[in-house]
């Protein structure tokens, strides 16, 4: 009886956790500044574009920096495009930190 109770709470437990790691989903944020970064090809890309992590703590409340400062990544252009995300890795930082530490990534592109 105590047998069954406990494999029943695991198992609740585990689709718990595999419900709330599949709900949980990346997501992209992208700002245009003036016409936005032109088209180039993938490895002209590369060299036009800068990426840093934002972190924050606590369920992403408390900055762990201060503002992420996108016009000096972006060197003085004035067309640009800002992407902030959250890939898997920083999803699975999260995760396992059980949401005191939450990464973005932010990339400019020029």
């Amino acid at each position: 009886m105590k047998n069954q109770r406990l494999k029943n709470t695991l198992c609740s437990m585990m689709l718990c956790g595999v419900l709330a790691l599949g709900l949980s989903g990346c997501f992209t944020q992208k700002i245009i500044v003036g016409n936005g970064a032109p088209t180039r090809a993938q490895n002209e890309m590369a060299q036009n574009e800068e990426t840093t992590k934002a972190w924050f703590f606590i369920f992403g409340l408390i900055p762990g920096q201060g503002p992420i400062d996108t016009d000096k990544m972006a060197k003085g252009a004035s067309n640009y495009t800002v992407v902030y995300e959250e890939n898997f890795l920083d999803g699975l930082i999260s995760y396992v930190t059980l949401s005191l530490v939450t990464p973005r990534t932010v990339t400019v592109k020029r």
